[in-house]
């Protein structure tokens, strides 16, 4: 009836305000959407005035207040010219007065928001506080894939305390489910632009719903980020199956605590060529601490255990690394070295192959290079070598990262006979030679596979084993570690 007479169905209302009738109850709350919307504002204060009600009355019709706090909250996010009707303000008061606990948290909620929008050069950052994860059935999760709007209400406003910049999407998602569908055209991109640019809605739902789960994880809440996919994905249409890679919302990118100087990423950079990878390794677990969300600290952080070939945690850090920047292809480039040195053939392809779909890499792939594992033996003791010119040592060698390309070895045996040998390396190989002086010639083994024994709580154990979570076919189905993963634990 609103959408045909608006100022017919206010009228009805004027007098009898809120009905215990849910079915009204809810065309109430639509009206006030319809009203907001369609620019009907004489319209909207009147819907206000009619929801203003006596404590007893609120608590009587408990889940509307319920459901009007958590919507105009929303609208008072995306419109903060709302806060300025004084009836939301008393409403608000009746809530928290009646003594009701879920209706005076609601209105409490609704205070913040209206204090906030009011105070528009405060710049408010909230956090994200979850509870303890439900007990929730298959019903009950296919119940809020069918109602996503009900499971952002339920968990999300009652726990994400109010930030202008956290909140916005979610109050943008909760109020586009909530359209009418003749709404959802126009009404709908207004509401998806106030986001950013989406060429459709699958794009969009698929923006925010990665979002979403990447800021739940950087806040060490990675069973609530797998949730809300699980629950949100279904809105993503045919991007569904693009959700695990979450996107770093821009509006986030300040976000970060102030951080001592020696812990920019550059300072410890610094401190590894000064003072050594285990030095820099420290100040690294330090800067993951502070910035659990920060991509590029755990790449650092992991490329210091690949320094020191702690694979395992190496692995650890940069499948974080990953999972919070899937796009970049400085992260991708390290986790393919993880992978490379031990000998993880599969998974340095899909590296590769993730790689080559980077603007980044495109650009200059000569710099993301995995690198070749040289090994250089001898049948006689105490031979020495040179690579192109410069000396490597005794043999056996083994010597990693060695550039892709074309390159010289010689052999120098103990009574100064030398033998030059020229080959090409191919990149993300292990190639080994072996020079047998009495014939005079060299064999030679290219692969990309090998074995790695490392010792696990004591114990001698194939690096594959300890690893195997990581060794995937897809790098979407990386693990997502958690912080506490990715560092050494002391008793300091």
């Amino acid at each position: 009836m609103y959408r045909e007479n608006l100022s017919e169905f206010v009228n009805k209302y004027r007098f009898a305000h809120v009905p215990l009738a849910r079915g009204d109850q809810k065309q109430i709350l639509q009206a006030c959407r319809f009203a907001l919307w369609h620019q009907h504002s004489d319209e909207l204060q009147s819907l206000l005035m009619a929801c203003g009600m006596g404590e007893s009355e609120i608590i009587e019709r408990k889940t509307f207040y319920l459901e009007f706090a958590s919507m105009i909250g929303h609208l008072i996010i995306l419109v903060p010219g709302l806060a300025n009707y004084f009836m939301i303000d008393y409403i608000a008061e009746d809530m928290i007065d009646g003594g009701d606990p879920e209706l005076a948290e609601a209105g409490s909620r609704l205070q913040k928001i209206i204090a906030a929008a009011k105070n528009k050069e405060e710049k408010i950052r909230g956090k994200v506080l979850m509870p303890a994860m439900p007990e929730l059935s298959a019903a009950h999760i296919d119940a809020y894939k069918k109602n996503p709007a009900a499971f952002i209400v339920d968990f999300f406003d009652s726990n994400w305390e109010y930030d202008s910049d956290r909140s916005y999407g979610l109050a943008v998602v909760a109020e586009l489910l909530a359209l009418d569908p003749e709404d959802r055209d126009h009404t709908g991109k207004i509401l998806m632009d106030a986001l950013g640019r989406f060429p459709d809605r699958d794009e969009f739902f698929r923006y925010f719903t990665t979002t979403t789960a990447r800021i739940l994880y950087e806040n060490d809440y990675k069973d609530w980020a797998a949730l809300a996919i699980d629950v949100l994905s279904p809105l993503c249409g045919a991007r569904q199956s693009e959700v695990n890679h979450p996107t770093s919302p821009a509006a986030r990118l300040n976000d970060l605590p102030q951080l001592p100087a020696e812990l920019e990423l550059a300072a410890i950079a610094d401190a590894w060529k000064v003072e050594g990878a285990d030095t820099a390794a420290k100040l690294a677990m330090r800067r993951v601490k502070l910035t659990p969300g920060d991509a590029f600290a755990f790449g650092l952080l992991g490329h210091l255990y690949l320094v020191k070939f702690d694979i395992p945690r190496a692995l650890a850090c940069l499948s974080r690394a990953y999972w919070l920047e899937p796009d970049s292809a400085m992260v991708v480039f390290y986790l393919g070295q993880a992978f490379h040195a031990g000998y993880f053939e599969k998974q340095v392809d899909l590296c590769l192959a993730r790689l080559n779909t980077l603007p980044e890499y495109q650009k200059e792939p000569d710099q993301y290079q995995l690198g070749v594992e040289l090994f250089i033996k001898c049948d006689t003791p105490e031979t020495h070598a040179t690579l192109d010119g410069r000396p490597a040592g005794r043999c056996p060698l083994q010597m990693r990262g060695i550039r892709p390309g074309h390159h010289r070895i010689v052999w120098q045996l103990p009574g100064g006979r030398q033998h030059p040998y020229s080959v090409t390396l191919e990149d993300a190989t292990v190639a080994k030679f072996r020079f047998h002086p009495d014939p005079g010639s060299v064999s030679h083994e290219i692969s990309r596979s090998g074995s790695v024994t490392i010792f696990d709580n004591g114990s001698a154990r194939l690096l594959s084993d300890v690893v195997s979570a990581y060794l995937v076919d897809d790098l979407t189905n990386l693990p997502q570690p958690a912080v506490e993963d990715c560092i050494i634990q002391t008793t300091e």
